[in-house]
């Protein structure tokens, strides 16, 4: 019975890492220095205010953008994901793998907020491109281009009007 359960943790541990990296490939940050940057004069900002960095960072996204197909919902979620958009990304990503997160992270002491933070420093592809989307009934699977430009499957789940990325499932 132990061995068994431990068999069963191993492969739930796999398949979360599985779509930890399937996700962060979905999201984009770039830390390279913009061309002509260089040597330019300085720029004016806001007032400093109390608030810490990486807060202004989670909020500087739009939490908007369509979850009307499956195609949208995963266009959204790279624009938030590119945007550091923390409410967004909540916004895409279905009941089901918000709360698979948050199991994920209470094993490590961490907070929802912080498991996206990991996949938004993740690399991924440097365009939003699908193909092949599936719609059977409630569920949906589409292809995305990975960092390393190979196409992937995502899965998609509808709650309500709305489609969010989850695992991907066997449509029938």
């Amino acid at each position: 019975m132990i061995h068994r359960n431990r068999l069963t943790s191993f492969a739930s541990s796999s398949v979360v890492a599985l779509f930890v990296l399937t996700l962060t490939t979905a999201c984009h940050v770039s830390t390279a220095p913009q061309s002509g940057s260089a040597n330019q004069p300085a720029v004016k900002t806001a007032p400093v205010t109390n608030q810490p960095a990486t807060k202004k960072l989670e909020n500087n996204g739009s939490s908007s953008g369509s979850l009307a197909s499956p195609s949208q919902a995963y266009k959204t979620a790279y624009e938030a994901r590119k945007k550091r958009d923390l409410e967004g990304l909540k916004r895409v990503l279905s009941k089901e793998m918000l709360g698979f997160l948050q199991d994920m992270g209470k094993d490590e002491q961490k907070t929802l907020d912080d498991e996206l933070k990991e996949l938004c420093a993740a690399p991924q592809a440097p365009t939003d491109e699908v193909r092949n989307e599936k719609i059977a009934g409630d569920n949906a699977t589409l292809e995305y281009l990975d960092e390393k430009g190979k196409w992937s499957l995502m899965g998609f789940v509808k709650e309500g009007d709305d489609w969010k990325m989850t695992l991907p499932k066997a449509l029938s």
